[in-house]
């Protein structure tokens, strides 16, 4: 049985149109195959967009064709998975911090605002993403697309921001820890409100005319418009580029490094006095504290750069 669909124009029902579709590809050499293959090889991405969002994709993205049927709820499955363990995992640091007086510190109230607002990146995007890839297309509106896309910026980058404070702090801590530099509880919730102007002033801008939030990739999720070449769009990408990624990373990367500078000159004055008085058992144990810190700077500067890096680029 072959299903007639739509050769020409945009498709009457685009939602039938993708049941029908998914449904048909997955019978394999049966029924529809030919009618499937020939209407998937002159459509495009575009074509399977709402009408009420139409203006939200950006035209590089006209001529991609529309991805097998099935990615999408592969992608639905995988969002599904992952928003589940982010879920737990911020949620347990959040409830452990909350229940723990002994942790409620400076210090850990950066961490408290870091899982925060990893939470409520996870709870404003996975389930919008999900609903968008087992529909497969973006199917809540163009208003929900700016919401989505301004959540998804906002979170990203106050995560951003909050590891640069994080290191900054402990930078400072380390290097006088008797000068009176702890981080107060006062000081930490300046720091937030910080993290949290400085991270929504700019997550705002497109609400104001500089750039503005749209459909990207597969079309079932919106950020900031990355891809128009005026220079009006392409400055607010520059500067969003200076000012949450480039800037947050020199900070990390001079506060750790500065970290691991300030222990090692401690470390070989020590070690120098260790061996002289030929205790070799504190000597290897000041090794062994070296080539962790360093293992640990590392590691911090490179879960940064991975998980901030793809958008940034």
């Amino acid at each position: 049985m072959t299903v007639m669909l739509p050769q020409t124009g945009r498709p009457n029902n685009t939602i039938t149109y993708r049941r029908r579709s998914w449904l048909l590809s997955l019978s394999g050499k049966y029924g529809g195959l030919e009618t499937i293959a020939w209407e998937m090889a002159n459509m495009t991405l575009f074509d399977l967009v709402e009408p009420e969002v139409t203006h939200k994709v950006p035209k590089h993205w006209h001529s991609f064709p529309p991805p097998h049927p099935l990615w999408h709820p592969v992608l639905g499955t995988l969002y599904v998975i992952i928003g589940l363990f982010a879920l737990f995992g911020n949620g347990v640091v959040l409830w452990v911090f909350c229940c723990t007086r002994s942790l409620r510190s400076g210090t850990n109230l950066l961490v408290i605002n870091l899982a925060f607002s990893d939470l409520c990146m996870v709870i404003s995007q996975f389930p919008i993403l999900v609903c968008n890839c087992f529909s497969q297309a973006w199917v809540i509106g163009p208003f929900v697309c700016e919401l989505y896309g301004f959540c998804g910026a906002l979170f990203g980058t106050m995560s951003i921001i909050n590891l640069a404070v994080i290191a900054y702090d402990r930078y400072r801590a380390i290097l006088s820890p008797f000068g009176g530099t702890q981080l107060s509880m006062r000081r930490a919730g300046l720091w937030l409100l910080l993290i949290w102007v400085y991270s929504g002033g700019w997550c705002a801008l497109p609400f104001f005319g500089w750039n503005q939030y749209v459909l990207e990739g597969l079309l079932t999720s919106c950020t900031f418009d990355y891809l128009s070449m005026d220079t009006w769009s392409r400055s607010y990408v520059v500067v969003l580029f200076l000012a949450s990624y480039a800037v947050p990373l020199v900070v990390v990367c001079y506060a750790y490094f500065g970290i691991v500078s300030s222990v090692s000159r401690h470390d070989r004055n020590l070690k120098s006095h260790e061996r002289a008085q030929g205790e070799n058992v504190r000597y290897q144990n000041l090794q062994r504290r070296e080539s962790q810190l360093n293992r640990f700077v590392f590691t911090s500067v490179l879960a940064f750069m991975i998980a901030s890096t793809p958008y940034a680029g």
